[in-house]
């Protein structure tokens, strides 16, 4: 699979990871073979808010690493008593 057919897509709390492995053609004969390609979609849900500004994402050898910091932004606030 190649880094271009990777999306990935962040909100507040949530993160996408989706894509498409198109289907190689081989050559050789083949024994023995399994369903290796097509569309594939992961969603992970987050207690706290994600900074999607600063997440750092990798590929290489197949292997894709990302890198997810917490947003310094809180969503509560406190409010002054008068």
């Amino acid at each position: 699979m190649s880094k271009e057919n990777i999306k990935i897509e962040a909100s507040d709390k949530h993160l996408r990871i989706y894509g498409e492995k198109k289907e190689e053609k081989k050559r050789d004969r083949q024994h023995y073979s399994e369903i290796v390609y097509g569309s594939f979609s992961r969603d992970y849900h987050f207690p706290n808010p994600i900074n999607g500004k600063d997440i750092q994402a990798s590929y290489k050898n197949g292997i894709l690493s990302l890198v997810i910091p917490k947003s310094t932004q809180s969503k509560l606030q406190k409010i002054e008593v008068k």
